[in-house]
This record gives C-alpha cells, sequence and structure tokens, in this order.
C-alpha cells in the first residue's frame, strides 16, 4: 500500500513539474536583446524651446537651454543646441535649435525636429 502510495505521489509530483515547465514555454520569459539608448547632446525640452525669443540676452538663453553644444569660437555669433536619441531598432530621433546673435541678443531662431 505504501508503494503504490509512493507511486503515486511520484506521478503527481512529476505531471505537476511538467505541467510548470512546459508553460514556461511561452515567449515572455525567452532571453530578448537589450536595447541600448544613446542620448546626445543638450536636452531641448519642447517647452524649454519655446521660451527661447528674440531679444533675449545670451545669459538668459543659458539659464534656459544651458551652454550650447556648438559655438563659434570666434565670435559666437551662432549657437547650435542639438539633441539626439538613438535606440536600437529605432529610427534615430533628432531635435536642433540655432540661435544667430547680435551684440549680445538673439535675432534669429531656427527650429528642426519640433512639434
Amino acid at each position: 500500500m505504501r508503494i503504490k502510495t509512493a507511486i503515486k505521489t511520484l506521478l503527481l509530483t512529476a505531471l505537476f513539474a511538467g505541467q510548470i515547465t512546459l508553460s514556461g514555454c511561452g515567449a515572455w520569459w525567452l532571453p530578448r536583446a537589450h536595447k541600448i539608448e544613446i542620448q546626445q547632446g543638450n536636452v531641448l525640452p519642447d517647452e524649454a524651446v519655446a521660451r527661447i525669443v528674440e531679444g533675449m540676452s545670451k545669459n538668459e538663453v543659458i539659464g534656459v537651454l544651458g551652454e550650447p553644444v556648438i559655438s563659434n569660437p570666434g565670435n559666437g555669433t551662432r549657437w547650435d543646441y542639438i539633441y539626439s536619441v538613438n535606440r536600437s531598432g529605432d529610427a534615430p530621433n533628432a531635435k536642433r535649435v540655432t540661435l544667430m546673435f547680435e551684440n549680445d541678443r538673439v535675432i534669429s531662431i531656427e527650429k528642426d525636429g519640433f512639434s
């Protein structure tokens, strides 16, 4: 009698373990490639860029957007703010703001990649 109970318990345990093992064959547990996200440049939130207006001083612009990624070292009349996000498998997402200065005041704003 004890042997039958032991065999029955063993078979039920094996059946239960098999069901758990097979239920784990779904795609949710399979390892996936890690998608690397590469961010470069100044983060350019739409709200911050919208606050930049003609007539602002360089210090006011720095207060809103920070130091530019690219500036003309000769006379500093052009500042470029560039931000890109590259996620593996996706198309790159890039934004760019170009500011032109005269007498340390914004005279021109060019935006690319904003909604």
